[in-house]
Formats: structure tokens, sequence, C-alpha cells
């Protein structure tokens, strides 16, 4: 049998748009923005099958300009409910997906809240998309090269499931003609067999005795490869009758689909169209009343052009002020931090020679304690020279630092002008 994709092709579209209402007159243009339905939380349930048997682990899914917005796995029911949060009425794809299986989309469809669908999916790759229609409008419909590819695919798997039929028909065939190849043999084998002498008889019988087990068991081997050919036609047959099955059901289910979506799309077309009415009024009564509302705004524009100009001149003024204001109290704000930095430089170089003091009084105790003991003789010349040698290496290193504090104040002084 034929394995056949299907691929039904249509337009759809989604939403209630109202065209825009306008007023024109000398020097305005007043116009009342179109319309839409608000978006609103919408629920459908999905049932999904192969060959009458309940499909788990399909991938349910909503698409809207190409992004997945809400999505459901069925149950071992083959059910799965789908949720989509702040919907507008639009154009939607519904996608089925699951591995080892064609993919499945039900395109252009408008979601109507408590909505249910049936669909058998059928094993193999490739995508099978079925397209419903309305009167709301039109949105683009798929692509001439994606259509023109599907048919292809289709075309090609049509090729494929006749070439191996006519394979199947070849091998059947090719069977009966081995069996009755086999009966000519056997006959051909007998008319000898008639023709031999009598005095050749009991060799004969024994002859013929043993090419009929020798018949026998080649036959055996004949029936064994016959019936495995056999086997694998009739599972061949069995795969393409679950294929046609398959496709039949995956199309009678598209079909039943799609004509609830297109139930589902009329009404919504109706309730869109009663809505846009009652909309067109509202937005002429509106329009209205912007004409008349403009007229007297037109007439009071007059009275505050002249405060405007006024209170531009004084925002000129005040603005001038703010700037000098903010100018100073820049600068102001500008010493302010640099003093603050001056004094903390201070400090830390105040805190360096307080440290130097307190290392030079030291010093000056060594120093004192040193001269003590020279002057009384108290301890020998090589140490009091050496002592002396480190008191006055010492002293000059710290006045090494006072030397380096003096210059780092004169810098400082020099940075902040001081």
């Amino acid at each position: 049998m034929k394995n056949k994709n299907i691929a039904l092709i249509a337009s759809f579209t989604l939403g209630a748009i109202i065209t825009p209402v306008s007023y024109s007159s000398a020097n305005e243009m007043y116009t009342i923005e179109r319309v839409v339905q608000d978006a609103k939380s919408v629920s459908i349930t999905v049932y999904v099958n192969y060959l009458g048997k309940s499909m788990d682990g399909v991938a349910a899914s909503i698409i809207k300009d190409g992004k997945v917005v809400a999505e459901s796995i069925t149950d071992s029911k083959g059910k799965a409910v789908i949720k989509v949060d702040n919907y507008e009425v639009g154009a939607v794809d519904l996608q089925l997906k699951k591995e080892g299986y064609q993919t499945q989309i039900l395109s252009g469809l408008i979601l109507k809240n408590g909505s249910d669908y049936k669909f058998s999916l059928t094993k193999g790759t490739g995508v099978v998309t079925t397209e419903v229609s309305t009167g709301i409008d039109k949105i683009e419909s798929k692509s001439a090269d994606e259509i023109e590819k599907i048919a292809k695919q289709e075309e090609k798997a049509r090729q494929a499931a006749e070439s191996s039929k006519q394979d199947a028909e070849k091998s059947q065939e090719k069977a009966g003609t081995y069996t009755e190849a086999a009966k000519a043999e056997e006959q051909k084998r007998k008319a000898s067999e008639d023709k031999s002498s009598e005095a050749a008889a009991t060799a004969a019988a024994a002859a013929a005795e043993a090419k009929k087990m020798e018949e026998k068991l080649s036959g055996s081997e004949s029936d064994i490869k016959q019936r495995e050919e056999q086997a694998k036609q009739r599972e061949q047959q069995i795969q393409e009758l679950e294929v046609q099955r398959a496709a039949e059901e995956s199309a009678k289910a598209s079909a039943a689909a799609k004509k609830t979506a297109e139930k589902d799309s009329k009404k919504a077309e109706k309730e869109a169209k009663a809505k846009a009415k009652e909309q067109a009024s509202e937005a002429k009564e509106k329009a209205q009343e912007q004409k008349d509302a403009a007229k007297e705004a037109k007439a009071s524009a007059k009275e505050e052009a002249a405060k405007v100009k006024a209170e531009k001149a004084a925002a000129k003024e005040a603005t001038k002020a703010r700037k000098e204001a903010e100018k100073a109290a820049k600068e102001a704000e500008k010493a302010a931090k640099a003093e603050e930095k001056y004094s903390k430089s201070l400090s830390k170089l105040v805190s360096k020679q307080e440290k130097v003091e307190k290392s030079r009084a030291k010093l000056n105790k060594s120093q004192e304690k040193l001269d003590k003991q020279i002057s009384k003789g108290k301890i020998d010349a090589d140490k009091a020279r050496s002592a002396q040698e480190k008191i006055t290496k010492s002293q000059k290193s710290l006045d090494e630092d006072l030397k380096s504090i003096q210059e780092d104040v004169q810098k400082l002084k020099k940075k902040y002008k001081k």
C-alpha cells in the first residue's frame, strides 16, 4: 500500500482589528486608535493516539511568531492540557512532536477556552501541516519552498512504498517459478525410471529410493527457504498495512481537528464582528467629543500663549540664577574638599614627624648615657667609639627623615596653592 503524508494547506488569521476612524479639519487630524480584544488565559485539551492506542510522552506546544508560548506532555491516557496566559486573539500553531513519529502541526488556530482536539500520529520523519481558514483576515501562508519540500517528501515516500510492493510481488512470482520447475524435474525423473530395463530393476529401484531420499532432504531445505521468504513478505505486508492504517487514522483525526478549529474560528469571527461594530460606534462618538474639545482647546490656547511667554522669560532668568548659584556651590565644595585633603595629608606628615621625635628622644637618652660613661671613664675607648658611631648614624637617618617630611610639606603647599 502507498504511504501517504497528509498536508492540508489553508490560511487563517486571528484578532479583532478595527480600522482607525479619523476626523480632519483645516489644521488638525484626530485619530481613534484601533481596538483589539483584551488578553486572557485560555486552556485547551489535546488527545493523541497511534492506531487507536493512547500515546504518552508527546510534546504538545502552542507556537506564536516562531516561539513556544506554552507546552504540555501527554500522560498515559494520551491527554495533555495546555494553558496559555495573556492570550490575545490571534493566529497560533499547535505542534505535536515525539521521537520516531512524524511531527504534526495544526496551523492558524484560534484558541477557544475549553476546546478539545484529537490527533493520530504516524511513524516516520518529517512534518505534516494542517492549516485552518477563517473569514476574519488572512495571515502569511507557509512558504512555497516548504510546501514543495513536503510534497517531494510525500512523493518520495509513496514511490518507496510502491517499489517495496513491486519487490514483494516479484519475490512471489519467483517462488512460484521455482515450485513449477521442481514439479517438471520430478516428471522427467519418473519418465526416465519407466524406460529402465527389467534387468536393472533391483538396482534401479534402489537408486530410485536413494534419489527420493536425496530429493526429500533437498526439498526440506527448499521449503525452509520458501517459508522464510514468505514470512518476510508477510511481515512487509503487515508493515505496509500498519503504515496505511496510521496514515488513514492521522488524516481522519487531522480533518476532525481542522473542523473543530474552523468551528471555533467562525464563532470567534462572529463575536469579533459584533465587538468591532460596537467599538466603531464608540470610536465615532469619541471622535466627535475630541472634535468639540479641540475647538475649546484652540480658543484657550491663545490665552495661554501670552502666559507661557511671560513664564518662559521668568524661567530663563531663574535658570540663569540657578546656574550661577550651582557654580558657586561647586567651587565652594571643591575648595572644601581640597582643604580637607590638604589637612589629612598634613596630619599624616605630623604623625611621621612625631615618630621621628620619639626616636630622637630615645637616641638623646642613649647619647647622655654614653657621655656620662665617657666622662667618668667607665667605658672602653673602642666600645665608646662603636656606640657613638651607631648613635650618630641613627641621628643622620632621622635627619634625612625630617628633610623628606619638609620636602613633602613644600609639595603639598605647592599643590594646594598655600
